[in-house]
């Protein structure tokens, strides 16, 4: 998997969280699942702010809902108009390849609902299946071939 994927998600020293909140406030209330802070942001934020990418992974804010499995937020952001296939500019990876790899059916569902596609190929031609297979999700495996995703 790539680099970014496969570094721990607990390294979170207190200069990142620092930069993270200073910096990245969408993100973090998408990675913490705070809603209501999502929301404010949201109400206050440029378009351009929903989709930059963070320093860490390259990922949007819908990237982060989507790997840490905060439904409530990754809606939030999905009805803001956030494209549901936005791809990350290193390694192409739409929010379902990251749900897929974070392991969060439920998060692949709201996707589907929003149009996402889960033939989507990343940089290494790798779909939301290969991710969930990757990690052994099965439920992730099971939701993708359920709402049509190629085995």
């Amino acid at each position: 998997m790539d680099s970014h994927e496969d570094t721990p998600m607990g390294f979170w020293g207190s200069e990142s969280e620092s930069v993270i909140a200073r910096q990245y406030p969408i993100h973090k209330a998408c990675r913490d699942g705070d809603a209501v802070t999502l929301s404010r942001a949201v109400a206050v934020a440029s378009p351009d702010q929903l989709v930059a990418e963070d320093q860490f992974y390259g990922w949007t804010p819908v990237h982060w809902a989507a790997y840490f499995g905060k439904v409530e937020c990754l809606n939030g952001l999905l009805r803001t108009g956030v494209n549901v296939n936005i791809r990350t500019s290193r390694f192409q990876q739409t929010p379902a390849h990251i749900a897929a790899f974070g392991g969060h059916p439920t998060c692949l569902l709201e996707l589907l609902k929003s149009g996402a596609d889960f033939h989507a190929r990343d940089y290494l031609g790798e779909t939301p299946m290969h991710k969930a297979a990757r990690v052994g999700n099965g439920e992730c495996i099971k939701t993708l071939i359920q709402n049509g995703a190629r085995a």
